[in-house]
């Protein structure tokens, strides 16, 4: 496969790894054949169960812990999910992701091998990160946003914490970023 979008945001619901349906319907409106779009969130294991919502307060919750878990556990975390992360990434010649909120800090803190991270280019939108990859990023920010405002952004849109994918121009830049990606794995 030559390119390949994938979203990578922290689980909402750890027994899951299925898009919901806001990430679905953003990858439905990219301009890439439908193989190219990866129908899995991290860390892209098909045998986990599909998608459910989830409450918010649970979710926020959850993503909390995982914060902390990846700070806390630092090695066995990364040798945990390194293998079915970078499995995906090497699907293709290149990546887009589109990292939400604590995502680009995950990707970041996987530890990947330079040669994986040179294919990515990273959409980190609401990004809240301490330790982002080594690898092209673009950095989207909110004003609206009471979370990822106080972290350093590339890109302004209007939009609160859990509206990014909603927001015209994150879906300008990201249909811009495949076309040029595209044409490179060409």
């Amino acid at each position: 496969m030559r390119l390949q979008v994938l979203h990578l945001t922290g689980q909402s619901d750890p027994r899951s790894c299925a898009l919901s349906p806001v990430q679905d319907a953003f990858l439905d409106h990219l301009p890439v054949p439908e193989t190219a779009k990866v129908r899995l969130n991290f860390p892209y294991d098909a045998a986990l169960a599909p998608y459910h919502a989830v409450p918010l307060w649970l979710a926020s919750l959850r993503h909390l812990v995982l914060f902390w878990r990846i700070r806390l556990l630092r090695a066995r975390w990364a040798r945990r999910n390194r293998p079915l992360v970078e499995a995906q990434l090497r699907a293709a010649d290149r990546t887009l992701v589109l990292a939400g909120s604590i995502g680009l800090d995950l990707l970041g803190r996987l530890g990947l091998p330079a040669e994986v991270l040179d294919r990515l280019t990273v959409v980190a939108y609401g990004a809240v990160a301490t330790r982002p990859p080594a690898c092209r990023t673009i950095r989207v920010g909110s004003r609206s946003d009471h979370l990822a405002r106080w972290w350093p952004h590339d890109v302004e849109v209007s939009a609160g914490h859990l509206d990014y994918l909603a927001a015209p121009e994150l879906a300008a830049l990201c249909a811009g970023l495949v076309a040029e990606l595209a044409g490179e794995a060409a």
